[in-house]
């Protein structure tokens, strides 16, 4: 698939290395459908906005994507936006929820297009953000590896897990709630009890039933503004299933790599049989799952999306054991991974069940090989910007 004639995306670099790495995974993609690209550098923003200007004057920019970033709500000194007064597409991909960036929505231009990694954020954005023109689903796409990927049986790491625990940061982010006319550090301790018992719904419903339930009823803008001044909860919740999974399968026994940020409090983290190096880069990581002969992925409460660390895992070769989603059962058949729920009776079996996986190697080798046939056919950065292309950025010339 390439275009016809030569069209410009304006793509950002901003200094964030997972971010960095999407975005240089994506130009990759656009250089092969023929895009010319012009890199914008966040962490020299001043020089780059006259590099821009220039590019602006020699033609036109058929859009600017980036990720999670503020930088479509510049304004004039006037007090219009920019990109309105450019009339130039301003593309957003929020890779977390949307509650975790209220201002910036808020300062969406009428030529934004937000994209979402859940469909639920998507619908979020939609009821809460009804001004902001476009908004749809992205999923997250893996980075292919540079050679094929080794055999199973020739690598050392049976068992990686790569992400930070943030419980302790979580409860330093509660904020104070004594302006609210309403008890609201109780209505968040209630969500947070109600999602630790039915991990399957979205924080953002269980807050508006919380709320409810104590006979408060506010208007979608102040709904809105509150669930933004809570998203602690977040963090407390998927830290408490993230530390419960991970420790199960350090306390079974079984051989367990681990990087990421806050795990070194855990008192089970000197384990004999668990092997933890702290936080490393994303292209660090990439190659360690090239080593791994599992890949274990918890998700930041996306119930309805992905998580590059699915793709990337499989792309690397490796078999994944992954909690699920409605859109990753969706879009990834039985006997190319292997799907775990938040529900008791799941995370009980998890550890027999992954030292059961370990010990069949072949049916591990093939559920790895079908995995990275999957995700090389369907799920690389370089099929996401054949989506975009063909979904949105074609339409845009219309």
């Amino acid at each position: 698939m390439t275009m016809a004639g030569t069209e410009r995306l304006v793509l950002f670099h901003s200094g964030l290395d997972t971010l960095d790495l999407f975005s240089g995974q994506l130009r990759q993609g656009f250089e092969a459908l023929g895009y010319e690209i012009f890199s914008f550098d966040l962490t020299q923003s001043a020089r780059s906005l006259g590099l821009l200007y220039d590019c602006i004057r020699d033609g036109r920019i058929t859009a600017m994507i980036g990720f999670n970033t503020p930088f479509f709500g510049m304004r004039l000194p006037s007090g219009v936006n920019m990109w309105e007064a450019l009339d130039i597409p301003c593309v957003n991909i929020l890779v977390d929820h949307p509650y975790w960036y209220h201002d910036i929505l808020m300062r969406t231009p009428r030529t934004g297009i937000v994209l979402c990694i859940d469909r639920n954020h998507a619908r979020y954005v939609e009821r809460f953000y009804p001004d902001i023109p476009c908004t749809g689903f992205f999923p997250h796409g893996g980075a292919p590896a540079h050679a094929a990927p080794k055999p199973l049986h020739e690598r050392k790491i049976d068992v990686l897990y790569a992400g930070s625990l943030l419980a302790d940061y979580a409860l330093s982010q509660k904020p104070d709630f004594s302006h609210l006319p309403f008890p609201a550090e109780e209505i968040c301790e209630a969500s947070i009890a109600r999602l630790l018992s039915h991990p399957e719904y979205t924080i953002e419903s269980v807050v508006e039933e919380q709320l409810l339930h104590a006979g408060i009823v506010v208007p979608d803008g102040q709904l809105r503004q509150f669930i933004s001044s809570c998203v602690y909860i977040e963090r407390v919740v998927s830290s408490h299933y993230r530390e419960k999974i991970v420790s199960s399968i350090a306390k079974a026994g079984i051989s367990l790599t681990i990087y990421g940020d806050g795990w070194s409090s855990c008192d089970w983290i000197g384990l004999p049989n668990v092997h933890y190096g702290g936080r490393i880069l994303p292209e660090a990581v990439l190659e360690k799952m090239e080593d791994s002969r599992i890949v274990l992925n918890t998700l930041p409460w996306f119930k309805d999306g992905s998580h590059e660390r699915v793709f990337n895992a499989m792309l690397r070769g490796a078999a994944v054991v992954s909690e699920t989603s409605l859109y990753l059962e969706e879009c990834l058949p039985t006997g190319s991974w292997f799907p775990f729920d938040l529900l008791p009776d799941s995370l009980c079996a998890l550890p027999e069940r992954i030292r059961s996986l370990l010990s069949d190697r072949q049916a591990l080798q093939d559920t790895a090989a079908a995995g990275y046939r999957l995700a090389a056919s369907k799920h690389t950065w370089q099929a996401r910007a054949e989506e975009l292309h063909r979904d949105l950025l074609s339409q845009l010339k219309l």
